[in-house]
């Protein structure tokens, strides 16, 4: 298959996301025309976008969710990345197709950014999904595991009624986590391009099992955390107070930092929130509800020296009063 240069294949995903976000304008679609024929690569580049989503049914739909947020917003950037590196793939496209983030469309299972779910799975075994995250099934004689594509769920184990047992287990992009009897959370973590899977630990215990690293298996008890990546699993650390909030809907802050309040609130809401650093160590006390994130950031204007400046409705800084 022929190769498409890099940047006419940036181009050529910009303008899929514009077409998937509604009819072009005259001015839009007279741009884009010009941009075809003004160079054979860019006419190579658009006709392997139009074969990238007719190779991959459920881009087009990620791809209307995706046009609506703010041009800079990290859900945007990582579609438009990887639709570039899909479109320049070449005789790489079918192998692509198998990875983050189309692997998180096209799963069966998904919560939307804002949304908590709780599901009981056949065995049993309780899950909760926390926002934006995306995850498969594969129960069979072997196994019950669970595939987390994208973001994060809480897992109870139920006691395996199939003789012999089957384990349960987790396998995000970084490995597996074994669970042994526990309840537990996972959460994909990192960027795009260094992924990291986040693991904490309230009953029982679990073994991580980096997947190009058989021998640093690594087990964690009950009240503590760490993260790996492909290749080794991190120091362990006390399980952080509270972390387990979001499974009854709330944030609970004691003497968290505003940043760190802030990034917790940006994972349930759209668009760009932004903190000056110089506020980012401002401790926070409260109980905040998370089906309501942009209450939550009203709720800290008013009890703390800060203002909200918005600068369009899906990017908001915060600054000092």
């Amino acid at each position: 298959m022929i190769a498409i240069d890099p940047g006419a294949a940036r181009a050529a995903a910009q303008w899929l996301v514009r077409q998937h976000a509604g009819a072009l304008t005259p001015d839009e679609q007279q741009a884009f025309q010009t941009w075809r024929a003004s160079d054979p690569a860019h006419e190579m580049a658009w006709k392997r976008a139009e074969l990238v989503c007719g190779t991959l049914a459920s881009v087009p739909a990620a791809l209307r969710q995706t046009a609506d947020t703010v041009p800079t917003s990290p859900q945007r950037r990582a579609v438009l990345y990887g639709l570039a590196g899909l479109i320049a793939a070449g005789p790489a496209l079918w192998l692509a197709s198998q990875s983050a983030p189309w692997q998180a469309w096209r799963a069966t299972i998904r919560t939307a950014r804002g949304e908590i779910r709780h599901l009981t799975l056949p065995d049993g075994t309780q899950l909760a999904l926390n926002t934006d995250t995306a995850i498969d099934l594969r129960f069979d004689g072997a196994a019950r595991l669970v595939l987390l594509h994208a973001g994060e769920l809480h897992v109870a184990t139920a006691h395996d009624g199939a003789v012999p047992a089957r384990p349960f287990l987790v396998r995000s992009s970084n490995g597996v986590v074994h669970a042994l009897g526990t309840h537990f959370s996972v959460r994909h973590a990192g960027s795009v391009l260094a992924p990291r899977t986040q693991v904490s630990v309230s009953e029982g215990a679990v073994e991580i099992q980096p997947s190009e690293a058989p021998g640093a298996l690594r087990r964690v008890d009950a009240g503590r955390q760490g993260s790996f990546d492909d290749r080794a699993v991190s120091a362990l650390t006390p399980l952080a107070p509270h972390a387990a909030g979001w499974l009854q809907g709330v944030l609970i802050a004691e003497r968290m930092p505003l940043g760190e309040v802030l990034e917790q609130v940006a994972r349930y809401r759209y668009g760009v929130l932004r903190c000056d650093p110089a506020l980012a160590a401002m401790p926070v006390d409260g109980i905040f509800q998370l089906n309501d994130p942009d209450n939550i950031l009203l709720l800290l204007q008013r009890a703390l020296p800060i203002r909200l400046v918005r600068r369009t409705r899906y990017w908001i800084s915060v600054e000092a009063a």
